[in-house]
């Protein structure tokens, strides 16, 4: 798997599991670990690489641990 295509799917998986949980992009932003809907929205279309802090929190807010977002 190259590089973008596990990007890509990355993306996937945070939505996959935020749609799972009924969570939109806008409630992403809630809470101690928050991440801009604008961020989340990026990282879903795989148009950002998600930093390791953005995963840190984005596992938090999903809580779910942050494996289970590279688990592709």
């Amino acid at each position: 798997m190259e590089y973008e295509e596990f990007i890509r799917k990355v993306g996937l998986k945070i939505k996959e599991i935020r749609v799972e949980k009924g969570i939109t992009q806008e409630q992403m932003e809630e809470g101690d670990h928050g991440v801009s809907y604008r961020t989340v929205q990026d990282i879903e279309n795989g148009q950002s690489h998600p930093s390791v802090r953005s995963i840190f929190k984005i596992s938090k807010r999903l809580k779910v641990k942050p494996k289970d977002l590279l688990d592709v």
